[in-house]
């Protein structure tokens, strides 16, 4: 059963900045050496592998939680890196662009009149309390001051703020260092905050200047031994390499007084590392690459596109009990079936609970093994799989043909059998791109004996799919709510009528159209064998039309009498068809080229059946 818990509204969300002192707080350790393992292929202490930042070789113990490597074991812990000067964070570079032009740089007040300021502040709190965008207030800050020419507390001049990208900023044409810029950012008072776009309880603007770089868990960067047994390191462990090595370089120039030059080529090599290993896209300079010229996959790239973190990994999953193939039409299918491979079927399981009611049936089950077939060497479904529990352990067994008897003997209440498909499983086909809800549906499963999925033609529509070589997917379903579920609100029949314009959108198409319309126009007289063809699939036999004879005797049937019989008994209806021009308003019956459609109680007396009759989207009968 779903288990129903106290549900809570999310009120909001804040985003935040970490600051200096949160960075050193929660992490394990300092990273102070380059190195990561030592000549016996130990983890150096206060290296990138020390054990306090988590464990990922099984049976070693992490420093900090004490817990050992593995799913439920340590999650892994920070450490961090003491910057020997500060960096700009790339991922800021336009708040500070906005800190810098709307502030002063000797008192650090917004360059506006008190009573300006005032009025920014009210219309910031109307705008939060009526849920519109604050962004658009900080903009029209901006433009204000751009015509300041002094502070109009302290007057002093202001200068143009330019931006050489990525990370170098100009005051009228002079580099401003990052020390520079986070001693002017640090000047901003808290009050003034609100107006730059920033929520003083979240961060700081001195805060987008990096003091101190927060180094990520082994578990985020694991090494890889290579068959040659050397280590092969994650792209960010060999970034923070980097970073440490220019960090520790920097620090001995600038303590030895090295002149300044030097120390400004480092403190700029030191930016790029650390750009790099933020964002290694950052236009306006080169990428980091790998040895062998691949460019390095740094953090941004782990997040970002469609092979990021979160489309990859946390909007799409792979996942079990599913099957892919290529498509075929099956006329001879319901709408609610879908034709499943022989092959799959023998791969795809549905779990079953071992009970006192179905214990023989499941013995007969286990006992048919993996492989069973009908005399006729037909399909039908044995067991994969046998689960049991003992002692908290799940086991999994193979059935085989060796121990399927001793496994059926052995079978208990509260065992679980894992049962391949069989015809009237209820599964999910889906094609991509999944556009709408009718592009994932419920069918029952009909095992055929081919290689394709097979489906009723009138369910291309909502799936947009053609027999080009489209694929589909298909999902067995697991839990026995997952099953009532698809069966009473996602097979096919509950989705005939389209949400988007309330019309049908499970129709006919193409050749199904082309054969009622000639079915139907004018007289058509079918004979009596290609008619007693057409009809043997027609369920109510109680429907069968009359038979006529010609002037050569020669019987036949007229063909709006075979479509008659799938017309239900009480339909009456008529509609002008889509090939009558002139359609008359009052009566249908004075239609000239008699096609438009008269209908009465289940019987065709008149007209074409055509697109407006049964096709997909348009379907009046349908509808």
């Amino acid at each position: 059963m779903v288990e129903t818990g106290v549900t809570k509204k999310i009120g909001k969300i804040e985003f935040g900045v970490l600051s200096p002192s949160e960075i050193r707080k929660m992490s394990a350790t300092k990273v102070i050496t380059a190195d990561t393992y030592d000549d016996d292929g130990f983890p150096i202490p206060m290296g990138l592998m020390d054990p306090r930042l988590g464990v990922i070789e099984p049976g070693l113990r992490c420093k900090t939680c004490g817990l050992r490597a593995g799913k439920d074991g340590c999650p892994g812990h920070f450490g961090h890196i003491d910057l020997a000067m500060p960096v700009i964070h790339v991922g800021f570079v336009k708040e500070i662009r906005d800190c810098l032009r709307a502030t002063c740089r000797n008192c650090g007040r917004i360059l506006l009149p008190d009573e300006r300021i005032e009025y920014y502040k009210k219309l910031r709190e109307d705008y939060i309390r009526e849920g519109k965008d604050t962004s658009y207030i900080l903009k029209a800050i901006i433009n204000e001051v751009k015509n300041v020419e002094k502070c109009p507390r302290c007057g002093r001049d202001i200068g143009k703020i330019d931006i050489d990208k990525p990370t170098t900023f100009r005051e009228n044409g002079k580099k401003l260092t990052p020390a520079e810029i986070r001693e002017w950012l640090e000047k901003i008072p808290d009050e003034d905050l609100p107006l730059l776009d920033i929520e003083k309880k979240a961060a700081r603007p001195e805060w987008f200047v990096l003091t101190v770089l927060p180094v990520p868990p082994v578990t985020v960067r694991p090494s890889v031994t290579l068959e040659t047994g050397e280590r092969s390191e994650d792209d960010l462990t060999h970034k923070l390499v980097d970073i440490i090595r220019i960090n520790q370089r920097l620090q001995e120039n600038r303590d030895a007084g090295a002149p300044q030059l030097i120390v400004e080529d480092l403190w700029e090599l030191l930016q790029y590392h650390v750009t790099t290993y933020l964002d290694n896209q950052t236009s306006g300079i080169p990428p980091a690459r790998h040895r062998s010229g691949r460019p390095l996959k740094t953090l941004a790239q782990r997040l970002k596109g469609k092979e990021g973190r979160f489309r990859s990994n946390l909007s799409g999953k792979r996942v079990n009990f599913s099957a892919r193939t290529v498509i075929s039409p099956d006329p001879n299918l319901s709408i609610n079936e879908v034709g499943v491979p022989v092959d799959m079927a023998r791969e795809l399981t549905v779990p079953i609970k071992v009970t006192e009611h179905n214990i023989e049936w499941c013995r007969m089950m286990v006992r048919r093994g993996p492989n069973p077939t009908t005399e006729r060497g037909e399909y039908i479904p044995g067991v994969n799989y046998v689960i049991r529990e003992r002692g908290g352990i799940r086991q999994r067994i193979k059935v085989t043909e060796k121990n399927k008897n001793d496994l059926a003997e052995k079978l208990e209440e509260g065992m679980i059998i894992e049962r391949q498909l069989m015809d009237g499983d209820i599964v999910l086909f889906n094609r991509q791109p999944s556009l709408h809800r009718m592009s994932m549906m419920g069918h029952k499963v009909r095992i055929v004996p081919f290689k394709t999925f097979r489906f009723n033609l009138a369910v291309c529509p909502p799936y947009n799919a053609d027999f080009d070589g489209d694929e589909m997917n298909l999902h067995v379903l697991q839990g026995e709510e997952a099953r009532a579920e698809a069966e009473i609100l996602l097979k096919v029949q509950e989705h005939i009528l389209s949400p988007r314009f309330g019309g049908p959108i499970i129709g006919a198409i193409h050749d199904h159209i082309s054969g009622c319309f000639l079915l139907t126009y004018g007289n058509r007289k079918i004979s009596l064998d290609d008619a007693t063809r057409i009809l043997s699939n027609v369920p109510d036999k109680e429907k069968l039309p009359r038979i006529h004879t010609d002037e050569n005797g020669k019987r036949f049937i007229y063909g709006k009498d075979i479509f008659s019989t799938i017309l239900p008994k009480d339909l009456t209806i008529s509609f002008p068809a889509k090939i009558c021009s002139h359609p008359p308003l009052d009566d249908p019956k004075k239609c000239p080229t008699k096609t438009c459609v008269i209908i009465e109680k289940g019987v065709l007396k008149q007209g074409v059946i055509d697109e407006n009759a049964i096709g997909a989207f348009k379907g009046i009968i349908i509808d």
